[in-house]
Parts: structure tokens; sequence; C-alpha cells
């Protein structure tokens, strides 16, 4: 993706002027292409803090993600008509960029070096990012090594209405685990769960937020067991620590 930027007013370094000129963008990631050659001032390459003039003309190739090429996008497909698309995400996918950039600029999450799905959605359903929806049509999301159905809103008003339905608790969401160990037939836990000082792992303790699971075991072996999950709420990493709260 090629951006054609003017330099109105002189002074600035090139990779402050980049940051000014294209919002979201981190600074590091901007020194990082004008490192690579990927940024020129009048037709030639510069460094990061060389200043530019009135007048000079930059040109910017944003480097698209080996997501083009290589991700068969349609064969994640489940359903689709011409409010919602619903995907089989597959594990090891990140939902989107790490940081809030992403939010005000999403074409960041294009430009970024691993694969996301935020950036995916641009390249592979443009007409959401078009119609103005938030969040490049992501209403809910799964840990990056989690696999399963994901729903995608692809205008705003459908936006709207699935967040409103997350958020009222009308939707029902059912996952599948292999855990060491066997945990009871059938048990629901209602435990606050959070991050506790000095640890940043998500732990069942007294001073965390509410959370309520249930649990059945479908099959099981001597040492391990195939469980399904029902979250009631919706807090981070909840299944996780309710599941090492069984032990």
């Amino acid at each position: 993706m090629k951006k054609a930027l003017l330099v109105e007013t002189g002074g600035p370094r090139l990779d402050a002027f980049l940051a000014k000129s294209l919002k979201g963008y981190t600074r590091s990631f901007l020194k990082d292409i004008i490192g690579r050659g990927l940024v020129t001032v009048n037709g030639k390459p510069r460094d990061p803090d060389e200043l530019v003039a009135e007048g000079d003309r930059v040109i910017v190739e944003l480097p698209q993600s080996e997501a083009e090429e290589g991700t068969d996008f349609e064969s994640w497909v489940l359903f689709e008509d011409k409010r919602l698309l619903v995907i089989s995400k597959p594990a090891g996918l990140l939902m989107h960029p790490l940081g809030t950039s992403w939010l005000t600029t999403p074409e960041a999450a294009r430009s970024e070096p691993g694969v996301n799905l935020a950036g995916l959605l641009q390249i592979f359903r443009p007409a959401i990012l078009k119609a103005g929806t938030p969040r490049c049509g992501i209403v809910h999301r799964l840990d990056r090594q989690t696999s399963g159905a994901l729903v995608v809103a692809k205008d705003p008003e459908t936006y709207d209405a699935l967040v409103e339905g997350f958020k009222e608790r009308r939707v029902d969401k059912t996952y599948r685990a292999v855990v060491r160990g066997v945990p009871p037939a059938a048990s629901r836990v209602q435990a606050p769960i959070g991050r506790v000082p000095g640890n940043r792992r998500i732990v069942v303790t007294a001073i965390g937020k509410t959370a309520e699971t249930s649990f059945k075991v479908l099959s099981k072996k001597k040492n391990a067991a195939l469980v399904e999950a029902k979250p009631r709420t919706g807090r981070t990493h909840q299944i996780r620590a309710h599941l090492a709260y069984l032990g």
C-alpha cells in the first residue's frame, strides 16, 4: 500500500514527520520501514533523523502482510450473508495487533509483521471497513492459541446489535478443551478471577471479578479428559483459570 505525502512545513525529522502524518503507526515501526528503504524523499531513501523541507515529496510503501499470498481465507468461512460473516479461526492467529493504534487507524493492522485477523479482514473483506464498521467488524475474541467459530459484523448496525447481545449475555458460547487430570463429571465454578500483585497470570482470587463457568466431562482417560466448558461471564482466560482452580 503506497502513500504520497507532501511536506507543507519544513524542519522536522523524517520519522517525526511520518509519525504526525500517518496516525496510528508506532515510531519504531516507521523507523523500521525507513531503514528498509520503503520511504523515499524526492525519490531517494533517507535516514530517520534527516530533516525534511517544505515542498519535499515523501513516498511511503507500507509493507503488505504475507497473508495476501499465504492465507486461504475463504476456506475458513462457515457462514456469510449481507450482515454477518462467521469464520473458523485457526489456532495461532492473533485477533488484532497489540496496542490500540489499529482502532484509530485500522490500516495499521495490515502493516504489522505478524498476521492478524483485523488485517486479514481488510484484505479479504474490504467492504467491512469501507462501511465504517468499528474494529474491522470484530465483536468478540478468541485467544491466539484457541480455534473456533468467530462472528464478524459487516456493517455498523449489525456490529452494535451483536455487541449488545454479547454484553447482555444473550449469546451462548461453548468451548472444548483437553485437560491434564480428570475434573468432576459435571461442575459449576463460581469464583472471582483476576491478576494478583507479582503475578501476571489470571487466577482465582478474592480481589478478582465475578466469573462463572459450567463444565462437563465428555470423555476421559487415566490422566486426561475432554471437557466442555460454557462460560456464563466473559472474563479474560476465565476457562483456564477455573480449570486450574478445579485442579
